[in-house]
């Protein structure tokens, strides 16, 4: 599938998503060793954000592998990784992001690898 584009005026859920990037990103976690990531399909969405006709900011959501989102306002860029405190922060943002879209979450990216509940070299339950 190639590049999708669409405008939602919406402003309930534009705000809501905007807020939940904003979480995230204010609260960037910095990897300090090995981030182990599902497959990573390489599936991002991007976009602006804009009051009117003057855009706000743009933001780029890495939503397969390891999430992550990036945002740049005024010409200052803040990305985190969606883990750890950037994810309690932002607990709703494939929420969000899957009704700006018009689709449903497990829509945004395919489903992430299956986790064995027996732990390693085990079968699956």
């Amino acid at each position: 599938m190639g590049a999708v584009s669409m405008t939602q005026h919406n402003a309930a859920l534009v705000r809501a998503l905007f807020g939940q990037f904003c979480s995230a990103v204010g609260h960037a976690v910095t990897a300090t060793g090995a981030v182990h990531c599902p497959a990573d399909f390489e599936i991002s969405y991007a976009g602006t954000f804009y009051d009117g006709s003057r855009a706000l900011a743009k933001f780029v959501y890495s939503a397969s592998g390891c999430q992550t989102v990036s945002m740049t306002a005024d010409g200052k860029t803040q990305s985190t990784i969606v883990f750890g405190p950037a994810s309690a922060a932002a607990p709703k943002l494939r929420a969000d992001m899957a009704a700006v879209l018009g689709m449903p979450m497990s829509m945004l990216a395919p489903p992430q690898s299956q986790v064995n509940p027996g732990g390693l070299n085990k079968p699956l339950r």
